[in-house]
């Protein structure tokens, strides 16, 4: 049986970046991969026939500048070259129906004594809504701000906590703002993946691990059998949970309580001719059906336009799904080119969710067992990627 220093299980951009940092570090890397592709939430879907130029970002679809662990393993993928600005357009808000601006929609006398309190108030043990009811007034959180949080994390935004939501980070001043890459954001993920020294199984579902004699011992379905002296999950938490549920039933029941949502993203392709919508970032929803639109419209393109609609799960069937998109864009559906779903699922955190890392990172203290993902601080990109630099730093300090 072969043997590595580690095994990930899991390739999205948490289990890539821990094995970016693992190979760099001089170790036989791992990585597992239930799905026939690599990227997780990186999902640049490309579509065929005569336009294979064009791609819809079915899930992460922006990159900032603020993402220093992230920029520094784009650097060393080599592949800054590829990055590109994505165009200056807005959201807009659909409200009964209609695309309106979002300015168009806040009532301003609120806005104007309710802003002072930005001054103030301290987003420690605060939730989304407390928090940001007192600066922006509670009738334009309710009308504007909620469900604009909510289009930013895919799920209710309320509860969460204020100070997972948007950090303050140093920027790096070299780089671009906001940008992409010409062949969308799984361009990162794709670079990693493809690195030499990063051993990567797909379509491999994991069915039990096993801790004895010092060795993990991983078993996948295909009635394979894989060691290593370290492991690592960087799996959804529902699937981290699961999986841990045998040989470390402490840790696998307090990652049971973190919730998750999921959202089912249909992505549509259209010609520029049939869609009469001026260009926009995407449409932020207000109605019970679905959270997000993103467009593809910050990347222009010559022939194509494209719109991924990020949909609650278990409302809408397919074709109901196809149907409000046309009533949306105001396009029939039979104009829909092209045609890409995804589904997707996202940790539901809370004001406290400190205290449930705090007990994790407890009982993982001098073990080598590593966990990294987007339910520790926070769903943003650079969260999961300095989660797995600090799990990585973790191991190699033991």
């Amino acid at each position: 049986m072969k043997q590595y220093d580690i095994i990930i299980i899991g390739a999205g951009i948490s289990g890539l970046s821990l094995a970016h940092y693992c190979v760099r570090g001089g170790l036989k890397t791992l990585v597992i991969e239930r799905s026939e592709r690599v990227g997780g939430t990186f999902h640049s879907y490309h579509f065929e026939g005569d336009i294979k130029d064009f791609w819809l970002e079915l899930g992460a679809h922006t990159c900032y500048n603020s993402y220093c662990n992230l920029l520094g393993i784009i650097e060393d993928c080599q592949i800054l070259d590829r990055l590109i600005r994505r165009e200056k357009v807005t959201f807009r808000m659909l409200v009964d129906n209609q695309i309106k601006s979002i300015p168009s929609q806040l009532n301003f006398i609120e806005l104007l004594f309710s802003a002072p309190h930005l001054f103030t108030l301290k987003k420690d043990g605060q939730s989304v809504e407390s928090y940001y009811s007192r600066i922006v007034g509670p009738k334009n959180f309710e009308r504007v701000f909620a469900p604009a949080f909510n289009a930013v994390i895919s799920q209710k935004a309320n509860d969460f906590p204020a100070d997972m939501l948007f950090k303050k980070r140093k920027r790096r001043k070299d780089i671009i703002k906001k940008f992409t890459f010409t062949d969308g954001l799984q361009t990162i993920t794709d670079s990693i993946a493809s690195q030499p020294g990063i051993n990567l199984l797909t379509g491999k579902t994991v069915q039990a691990i096993q801790f004895s004699d010092n060795l993990f011992r991983i078993a996948t379905a295909d009635g394979n059998s894989y060691e290593s002296l370290s492991l690592a999950l960087a799996t959804p938490v529902s699937a981290a949970a699961e999986l841990l549920k045998t040989s470390y039933r402490e840790l696998s029941a307090i990652l049971s309580r973190i919730k998750v949502n999921t959202i089912e993203t249909v992505g549509v392709a259209i010609r520029n001719d049939v869609v009469s919508l001026s260009p926009l970032a995407g449409i932020i929803a207000t109605d019970n059906y679905f959270y997000s639109a993103v467009s593809r419209d910050t990347v222009l393109h010559k022939s194509y336009r494209g719109f991924s609609f990020h949909f609650k799960a278990g409302i809408l069937s397919y074709e109901a799904k196809l149907r409000r998109i046309g009533e949306i864009l105001g396009v029939k559906t039979e104009q829909f080119e092209y045609i890409g779903t995804k589904e997707n699922t996202v940790p539901c955190l809370r004001v406290g969710h400190d205290k449930f890392i705090n007990e994790i990172d407890q009982l993982v203290a001098g073990k080598r067992l590593l966990l990294t993902g987007n339910y520790f601080s926070g769903l943003a990109i650079e969260d999961c990627v300095s989660r797995s630099l600090k799990e990585f730093s973790r191991m190699i300090r033991n």
